[in-house]
């Protein structure tokens, strides 16, 4: 038995588990296609704003092995652009596969090695079921607050005379 041999796909290939429509692939908010799109493309919008020391990147559409690219760059960016993570707000994805799932890991790894955390918000039905699968989704839980100092300690009643 051989192994198949895996490669990118062809432009215009689309995935057989989910519908053909037209759309335009990878497009920020506020943003105009500079060219007509494809028959067989998917959409991905996202968005992202600074909360506190934290950048949010808010991420709507479809996300599989054609707009993943473009979902690591946008997440890529906001990781160097904030000072202590990316929280990534899922709960508008329709569709969401194994491709997603590696930006997602591929952007805590590059926060890890940079102090930083990376957490998922929200995640819609189709990413909560692929990050539960697959066990992933520990990883992208945010941290607790540590406690103080004075929290967490056992105290003793004072005692009765």
């Amino acid at each position: 038995m051989h192994a198949r041999e895996v490669s990118t796909p062809e432009p215009g290939h689309h995935s057989p588990y989910r519908p053909p429509h037209e759309a335009v692939r990878g497009i920020s908010a506020g943003q105009t296609p500079s060219h007509p799109s494809p028959a067989f493309s998917t959409t991905l919008i996202t968005d992202s704003y600074q909360e506190g020391p934290r950048k949010v990147v808010v991420v709507r559409g479809e996300v599989d092995y054609e707009t993943a690219p473009a979902l690591s760059a946008v997440l890529h960016e906001a990781l160097r652009a904030s000072t202590e993570g990316v929280d990534v707000d899922l709960s508008g994805v329709a569709f969401w596969d194994c491709s997603g799932l590696n930006a997602l890991l591929r952007l805590r790894r590059e926060a890890l090695a940079h102090g930083k955390t990376a957490t998922v918000r929200s995640p819609s039905r189709m990413v909560r079921r692929v990050l539960t699968l697959t066990g992933t989704s520990r990883l992208f839980l945010p941290l607790r607050p540590r406690l103080r100092a004075t929290e967490g300690r056992s105290v003793t009643p004072p005692s009765r005379p």
